[in-house]
């Protein structure tokens, strides 16, 4: 049950930021295609950093429970225990996690920083540069199923990662901003269904948990062979899903915000990246994007 609740609390959390930033990138480019500029996050109504404090929480959680949690992080010698790898490896990406999120918040009130758009973009890239790597050479042995969940997740999290890089450079593509953030959410979505594989009652058939439920492990060939192909089925289902929901959000939101004149102030610093963002401000809505 614990690998199931690790996988499936965060990608909630995923599935959510992934959703309010597609959500906040179609309304942006919806409201005047002409002028968008894809921010790297986006502030909340009343909360302005509402987006990054929940990043920063879950940050600060996962790293605290991965590194002090567990009993002996650490043994008398300074060394990590062999048991304790797949914690600290995991701590690194909740650590790069807040690194991210309080240089976004930081960079957002240095108004004087040029180029602030831009880095807080490449940072972003970073967080996913080191949450593909860790997953790449993660030290548990996801073999077998388990390496087919795993193997689909990189692929998702080498997309967010593609799709950051190339927001850095082309700010102003909103195909790449939707790929981006519907990569963030179908990430999400994927670990929760990582999760639910954990889950006794829903295992495939001919497979079952090991090594105190920490493990999957199937009893023949054949049943490997079954289980891959069912997870086949559901990475391409949830991807079919996921792109028919990216298309019914995209009619709806376009009808919800149809393009309007654009009333705003220009930044105050002179920032060329500010200065193309603040077109896009409109005075009825209380969403900031300088950011």
């Amino acid at each position: 049950m614990g690998q199931s609740i690790g996988h499936v609390v965060p990608g909630i959390i995923i599935s959510g930021l992934g959703l309010w930033q597609l959500f906040n990138h179609i309304r942006l480019f919806s409201l005047d295609p002409g002028t968008y500029v894809a921010p790297a996050w986006f502030p909340a109504p009343r909360v302005r950093y509402l987006e990054l404090l929940v990043m920063l929480a879950g940050g600060a959680y996962g790293f605290v429970s991965q590194m002090f949690g567990y009993s002996m992080p650490f043994n008398a010698d300074g060394s990590i225990p062999e048991a304790r790898l797949p914690n600290h490896e995991h701590a690194v990406i909740y650590a790069a996690l807040v690194l991210y999120a309080g240089a976004a918040a930081y960079l957002d009130r240095s108004r004087w920083l040029r180029g602030r758009r831009t880095l807080c973009t490449l940072l972003l890239a970073l967080l996913y540069a080191q949450e593909l790597f860790m997953f790449h050479v993660h030290s548990s042995d996801h073999a077998g199923v388990e390496g087919q969940l795993h193997w689909f997740l990189q692929a998702v999290v080498a997309a967010c990662l593609a799709t950051a890089l190339l927001g850095a450079g082309f700010p102003q593509s909103f195909a790449v901003s939707l790929v981006r953030s519907a990569a963030l959410m179908f990430q999400g979505v994927w670990f929760m269904d990582i999760g639910v594989m954990w889950l006794p009652g829903l295992i495939a058939n001919g497979c079952s948990l090991e090594d105190g439920g920490r493990s999957i492990r199937c009893h023949s060939e054949e049943s490997e062979h079954h289980a891959k192909a069912v997870i086949n089925l559901q990475f391409g289902w949830c991807l079919t899903l996921m792109a028919l929901f990216v298309v019914v959000l995209y009619l709806y939101v376009c009808r919800r915000y149809p393009p309007e004149a654009t009333y705003g102030r220009l930044p105050e610093a002179g920032d060329p990246e500010d200065l193309k963002a603040g077109h896009c401000m409109r005075g009825f809505t209380s969403l900031e994007i300088e950011v």
